[in-house]
């Protein structure tokens, strides 16, 4: 997958037990307790079970950890990516795609991310690139919004507020997830959230059907 400009001069391919992926998963953990802010690396080097010299070996900064955090999220999704869904679908068959695929994303993410989303952690200087993808996300979707408007299969409505709120049911799922097994079905709060925007809901199986069918773009 591109980086798109990323700061990080390169992203770690982290296997799952190993030092750099505990450390991770601790930082997301306190991130999320204790604040972005709150949370020392003599905290995470204490939770991981290492001194803090070894944390530097792998991790220069505490920004840096919280930098591949993010990072690791925004490669994982297809929204933060500039997708979303199939280019040849319909609107409505889009942000069904999109927004299951953000669920997903959540739900199955291996780190605690709530603690940088959640907070204003992401309007610090060292974090701009991921803000600005996020915001660029959020107004990708808003586009899709007027776009699914305009076609008649959206109801009328502010696109900026129907974003947000969408914005903020996905929000929910990052507040859901901490590193244990949800019983979310992607495909059920896919729909619901359709449903409050669907002009005829009554064409949801339809959009169901043709999203399982279609790959990302």
């Amino acid at each position: 997958m591109e980086t798109r400009g990323s700061p990080l001069d390169e992203t770690m391919a982290i296997v799952e037990g190993s030092t750099p992926d505990i450390i991770l998963k601790e930082a997301g953990r306190l991130f999320s307790l204790r604040g972005y802010h709150g949370t020392s690396t003599r905290e995470i080097a204490n939770a991981v079970g290492i001194r803090q010299p070894s944390l530097f070996h792998h991790f220069a900064s505490k920004a840096v950890i919280a930098q591949h955090l993010l990072e690791y999220d925004r490669l994982r999704s297809p929204i933060l990516q500039g997708h979303l869904g199939s280019i040849s679908a319909t609107p409505s068959v889009r942000m069904y795609q999109t927004i299951r695929a953000e669920i997903l994303v959540e739900l199955t993410s291996r780190y605690e991310l709530r603690g940088l989303y959640l907070t204003d952690a992401l309007d610090e200087e060292e974090f701009v690139f991921w803000k600005t993808e996020y915001d660029r996300a959020i107004a990708n979707a808003r586009l899709l919004i007027v776009e699914g408007m305009a076609s008649g299969e959206f109801i009328a409505a502010n696109p900026e507020i129907v974003a947000r709120l969408f914005d903020a049911a996905l929000m929910g799922v990052v507040r859901w997830n901490r590193g244990q097994t949800s019983d979310v079905d992607p495909d059920e709060m896919a729909s619901l959230l359709m449903r409050s925007i669907l002009a005829r809901t009554d064409d949801l199986p339809a959009i169901r059907t043709a999203a399982s069918k279609l790959s990302f773009d």
